[in-house]
């Protein structure tokens, strides 16, 4: 296969298609089918050739970070460093910057974010000194986001407006940036809700007028998540789904102690202390998640169900059963039933009522849908459940009717739900253009 056709030999283009092709099967036999050799016969081995047992080590890279290997990972990118710095020419340079990249990657998703800062500028200075716009772009947003993780707001501006000068000098469009600069000047709010429409992102207060179309909700916070702390979460999901909740705790608070400032591990916590029955705690930790991320997903509303668990004011039937009708996915036919069972038994409870509305609107039963969701909102004393539950009611009503208006600026006015909020803002946009 390494002997080119002679049918083309006096072809330099046929010939360079053909050893690119060359190149790609054995790229794939190599890391698709655990069969190296003919890679090795065009590169050298790993032994022979430190680019080859670089680039391997880099197709790993992604499998081994999900398994946890961030400190085997770290300590072996360093000799690959070192071996690289020992060695000339540009291909080695560029494989210098992303190793660089790799180990800042490494450094920071395993929760140590300040020792990630010099392998990140390293790689930056590297793709510099390379002329590798793409490699700038990809390192300063690195260099970024720590600074954001970190509370380093100045620093984080600087950089904010050195990617849009780097995108303005190439032609393209800077504004995720900008806006970015932006935000960071006036002061990132911990937690918001951002509105995504055929894959472009704006801020709910920048939507000027609601077109056609899907548009969705996402939280967004002032720092990302880490990897390491994303992973350990998933893991103890996994364990809280299979009711091993002592378990599934000491992963949330790994992944805390990995990252302090993500409220996904402190969340779940919460809810595994529901199911332990340790409602006080629960409280506790949901009264966390605020602080961190005011407004995450429901956690103002699930503070409410722990403390009326803790204070008696909410039974564990009724939470048992919200639960159930929430995230259990029964069919919609069996929940109605089981919803309206658990109002004849507890007619004062309102997360009931939105339920039941809800399920009265899938099956088209309007008139049956207003009356659960008037019913709720005389019964809510929570803001988070009071949002949605006006944001329910106003969408059943036409635009022209002064009750929608003023069910929608109710929503907008509580701290609530963000979502429900969010989608208040949006319905009262789209009803006065």
């Amino acid at each position: 296969m390494r002997n080119v056709p002679e049918a083309i030999r006096g072809d330099p283009e046929s010939v360079e298609h053909y050893v690119d092709r060359l190149g790609t099967v054995a790229q794939c036999l190599a890391s698709e089918c655990d069969a190296p050799e003919l890679w090795y016969a065009l590169c050298g081995s790993p032994d022979e050739n430190p680019v080859v047992r670089w680039n391997f080590w880099i197709q790993e890279f992604p499998r081994r970070m999900e398994q946890l290997e961030h400190d085997e990972l770290i300590a072996e990118v360093k000799v690959f460093i070192e071996e690289a710095q020992s060695l000339q020419g540009n291909a080695v340079r560029q494989n210098e910057a992303v190793l660089q990249g790799r180990l800042g990657e490494l450094l920071f998703h395993s929760g140590q974010a300040h020792a990630a800062i010099e392998p990140f500028q390293r790689a930056l200075g590297l793709c510099r000194s390379g002329s590798d716009l793409d490699g700038e772009v990809t390192y300063l947003s690195d260099i970024l986001e720590v600074h954001r993780f970190l509370g380093r707001h100045a620093d984080a501006v600087g950089i904010a407006q050195e990617l849009v000068q780097l995108y303005d000098r190439s032609g393209q469009h800077s504004g995720s940036f900008s806006r970015a600069a932006e935000r960071l000047t006036h002061g990132e709010p911990l937690c918001r809700v951002v509105c995504v429409r055929d894959d472009d992102e704006f801020e709910v207060e920048d939507v000027q007028n609601v077109a056609d179309g899907r548009y969705e909700f996402h939280f967004r916070r002032n720092r990302i998540a880490l990897q390491k702390s994303a992973v350990l979460v998933e893991q103890g999901n996994a364990l809280a789904s299979n009711a091993q909740y002592a378990e599934a705790l000491d992963k949330y608070r790994e992944a805390s102690d990995v990252d302090a400032y993500d409220p996904n591990p402190v969340y779940q916590s919460a809810c595994c202390l529901l199911d332990l029955g340790s409602f006080r705690q629960a409280k506790e930790a949901f009264e966390e998640v605020e602080r961190l991320a005011p407004g995450w997903f429901r956690c103002r509303s699930d503070a409410w169900i722990a403390d009326g668990l803790a204070a008696g004011t909410v039974s564990e039937e009724q939470y048992q059963l919200l639960r159930l009708l929430e995230d259990g996915q029964p069919t919609p036919k069996q929940a109605l039933k089981k919803v309206q069972q658990g109002i004849e038994r507890s007619p004062d409870f309102a997360p009931f009522y939105l339920v039941l509305g809800n399920l009265r609107c899938d099956r088209n039963e309007n008139e049956q849908a207003i009356a659960a969701y008037r019913t709720g909102l005389e019964l809510v004393a929570e803001p988070d459940l009071e949002t949605r539950l006006l944001c329910a009611l106003a969408a059943m009503l036409l635009p022209e009717q002064p009750e929608r208006r003023s069910l929608l600026q109710r929503a907008i006015g509580l701290k609530g739900n963000l979502v429900a909020i969010a989608t208040a803002r949006l319905m009262a946009l789209q009803d006065e253009g």
